[in-house]
Order: structure tokens, then C-alpha cells, then sequence
């Protein structure tokens, strides 16, 4: 049997007073809309099509939180999750059941919502609705059950009886539908006072045929969804916590779990131990044995083996195996630090690779060079790689020892085993076992 996902991402999110449409709001580096995707990918679910508004449907925004193989389906007018149903039916015509998921409750487990598929496979259902038993259901809609123990309704809120709103047995908007009968179904809901129609209201045309089912959440959490930023803040906490906890049993350290903030699909290695206060975001991958000093920040970069990452700040960069970067440095745009590699603080990195072997002390810039083993950077250093139109490159060759405050004016090469005196301005290339000195500076052989 088939199943496709349709994810129904076309609300406003009013509540969210934010420019940013709410399935675009991120919990743990990852836009609300990516982690519904991530749940159905992980239950097994391969087909997945997200319904939006036509305001989002082209952005960049929503590009980057879809894997590249998602559908994108378009409601056109706002009216009402059974409608926003509808502008997907063409792109799952072909599969035997659906399973619909809103964009905002993304603390389902994606073993709740395998059970789920199976239950609806295997009972003959019609409808499966997904229940969550949660701590406070204020403002959120229950499940009714009939006396078979099957859900009879859905009901918001402001329908429930007082009896039913004593019953914390929510819905997560999640469901299983059989696919040649909820197109029917839809049709068959009445217009709400607001002129939308309401995706709930299925769940009564199936249990009139005695063919609706629920799977019931034993995990309370489940249940939080997102309409504001408050909300959002708290579902941040839930997942923050459930990664450390995840990332602790599989033999990482955290100083302390509560300032510790790792997002989704990070991968960290054995023996590591990360500092209060960091920050790693996603799509870094942390070796084994690593230190992780407090305060620091490492985001889409790779960090090798017994690698010391002492409070800086590494962006979109790779640091090597045994490498070490100091308290305050900036390690950017592409940078590689290779093997054994030492940055003393308050350095920056951009776009260069860095040999094994070589050194770069503190307060030193290095932009859009090339340096090789075993080269030593003076404290204070800069390649002055932009010229007010163009960057330029600096290449500095093996066992080169660039001297204190030294201003290299790119595009320069420094040869192998040169040396540059402190305080020189290097205008032109230097060549090999050469020394210079002065401003501008000058070969010692020729003065």
C-alpha cells in the first residue's frame, strides 16, 4: 500500500505578528515546514507535497527549508484547511492512502506517526486521527469518542460541551485518509460561519460508517503546537532539550545542558565536551575528542578530531584534526585549518586554507590567502586583501615566518623560508629564504 504525505502550509499565522510566514519560523536551525518534512522522511513516507499561498511559493525562503524532491502545491484563496486539502489532490492521485500534516507540530515522533499509518492500513479505516494526551488543552480542539472507543468528532474548543472540554485528548491535525474516499468526504462538509471549510469534519462522515480510528500519543509533549512566538520559545525548549539529552547518551559532554543550544542533524563524536553557553548549528559535523570552550559558536563547518575550540566563532569553515582556536577569533567564508593548525585569539580567518603545522597569533587578519606548512604569523598581521574595487590573494609558501604587525599588500607571495621584518609593509613579492624589512620593505641582502 502507498502512502503520500501532504503537508497543509498555507495559514498566515496572524498571531506570529512577524513578517515571516509562521511555517518559515525556525525551532533548532530548521524552519517549521523542514521539520514536518524530516517526520514523514523518517516514518517512511517518500511522496511528500507542501500546500502554500501563492505569496511564498516562489521564495527563496521556502527553497531552502524543502529538500530539493518535495512538491509544491498552491491555495489560492484562505478558505480553510479541507480547501488547502484540495490543491493537492492532482499530485497523489496515485496513492492509496494520504497522510495530512499541518506545518506546526513538530514534537510528533516519527514512530507515532509509523504506528498511525499502520493502524489505518490495517484496520480498513477510512480516517485516522492522531490524539496526544496533554497537561492543559486550553484554546486547543478535542477528540470525542464514541462508547466503541473511536473517535465520533473533532471539535474546536468553542463547540465542545463542558463535558468534553474535561477530556485533555487533543488533536495534532494529523491524519490518515483512504484516498478514493476523502475527496468525496470534503465535499460533504458544510461552510463554518467564517465561509471555510474545516478538515475536522471528516472524522464524522467516517465514524457514521463506523470507519474512523485514533492512535493516541502517550508522549504529552506531542501536543504543543505553534501559534505565536511564546509557543514557538517553548517548543524551542522541548526540542533543545530532547537533542542534548540524545547527543549526552551517545557520549558527549555538556557543561551545562540548559545554555547548551545544539540544532537538529548535527553529528558529534565520542569523548567530545562542549563548554556553557555554545551554540552549533546545523549541518556541522564535530569530531571525536573534541573541546568545545564556552561561548562558542560553530555553525555548517567540520571540526576534526581533538580539535580546542576555545570560545570563538566558526562559520562555513573546516577545522583540522588536533587544530586549536583561540578565545575570541573569527574563523570564516570558507576557511581550512589543516591538521595541527595554532590560532591565537581575537584572530580572523576568511576564505583561506591554512597548512599544517603553521601558526597565526593574535589580533592577525588573514583573508584570501594560501599559506603552507609550518608557517609562523606574527601577532598583528594583516594581508591587506582589498584594494576599494577588487580582493586580491596572498600566498605565503612553506616555513615562512612573517614578522609582528606585519601589512602584506596583496596580491603578494612570500617564498618559502622568508622572513619579514616587524613592522615592514610588503608591497612585492619576497622571494625564497629571503628576509625584508622596512616600509615599504626591502630585501636585508641589497641594503
Amino acid at each position: 500500500m502507498t502512502t503520500a504525505g501532504i503537508i497543509l502550509a498555507a495559514g498566515k499565522g496572524t498571531r506570529m505578528r512577524s513578517a515571516t510566514p509562521k511555517q518559515l519560523h525556525k525551532v533548532a536551525g530548521v524552519a517549521l515546514v523542514g521539520h514536518t518534512v524530516r517526520i514523514l522522511r523518517i516514518a517512511g513516507v517518500n511522496d511528500i507535497i507542501v500546500v502554500v499561498s501563492q505569496e511564498i511559493a516562489d521564495s527563496d525562503e521556502l527553497k531552502a527549508a524543502l529538500l530539493p524532491d518535495i512538491k509544491i502545491a498552491i491555495q489560492t484563496e484562505q478558505l480553510g484547511t479541507a480547501d488547502a486539502l484540495k490543491a493537492a489532490r492532482e499530485s497523489v492521485e496515485s496513492a492509496d492512502s494520504i497522510i495530512v500534516a499541518p506545518a506546526d507540530m513538530v514534537l510528533v515522533g516519527d514512530d507515532i506517526v509509523r504506528q498511525m499509518i499502520d493502524l489505518h492500513a490495517g484496520s480498513g479505516a477510512l480516517a485516522t486521527v492522531l490524539g496526544a494526551v496533554v497537561d492543559d488543552a486550553s484554546g486547543l480542539g478535542r477528540i470525542k469518542l464514541g462508547q466503541s472507543g473511536q473517535p465520533e468528532s473533532v471539535l474546536e474548543e468553542h463547540e465542545a460541551t463542558d463535558e468534553l472540554l474535561q477530556s485533555n485528548l487533543i488533536n495534532t491535525a494529523w491524519y490518515c485518509f483512504d484516498n478514493n474516499w476523502i475527496w468525496g468526504a470534503l465535499d460533504a462538509i458544510q461552510l463554518a460561519d467564517t465561509g471555510e471549510v474545516y478538515l475536522p469534519r471528516v472524522i464524522e462522515v467516517a465514524a457514521a460508517d463506523n470507519r474512523s480510528r485514533v492512535v493516541v500519543s502517550d508522549d504529552n509533549e506531542a501536543g504543543m503546537g505553534i501559534n505565536d512566538r511564546v509557543q514557538l520559545a517553548r517548543v524551542e525548549k522541548v526540542m533543545q532539550r530532547r537533542t542534548n539529552e540524545a547527543h549526552m547518551a551517545s557520549g558527549v559532554t555538556l557543561q551545562d545542558p540548559d545554555t547548551t543550544y545544539i540544532d537538529i542533524d548535527v553529528e558529534i563524536g565520542a569523548d567530545t565536551s562542549i563548554g556553557a553557553g555554545s551554540y552549533i548549528g546545523t549541518r556541522s559535523t564535530i569530531g571525536a575528542r573534541v573541546v568545545i570552550g564556552p561561548n562558542s559558536q560553530i555553525t555548517s563547518s567540520k571540526i576534526g578530531d581533538g580539535a580546542n575550540i576555545d570560545g570563538a566563532r566558526i562559520i562555513d569553515s573546516v577545522v583540522g584534526e588536533g587544530t586549536s582556536v583561540g578565545s575570541n577569533s573569527l574563523v570564516r567564508g570558507g576557511a581550512e585549518l589543516k591538521p595541527k593548525v595554532k590560532v591565537g585569539n581575537l584572530a580572523e580567518i576568511k576564505n583561506s586554507v591554512i597548512g599544517s603545522g603553521s601558526q597565526i597569533s593574535h589580533f592577525s587578519y588573514v583573508g584570501d590567502a594560501t599559506l603552507g606548512e609550518n608557517v609562523n604569523i606574527g601577532a598583528g598581521t594583516v594581508t591587506c586583501n582589498y584594494d576599494g574595487v577588487n580582493k586580491h590573494p596572498t600566498v605565503i609558501e612553506d616555513d615562512a615566518f612573517i614578522g609582528s604587525s606585519t601589512m602584506l599588500i596583496a596580491p603578494v607571495i612570500i617564498g618559502k623560508a622568508a622572513r619579514t621584518g616587524a613592522g615592514s609593509v610588503v608591497r612585492s613579492d619576497v622571494l625564497a629564504g629571503d628576509t625584508v624589512v622596512g616600509v615599504p620593505a626591502k630585501s636585508v641582502k641589497s641594503s
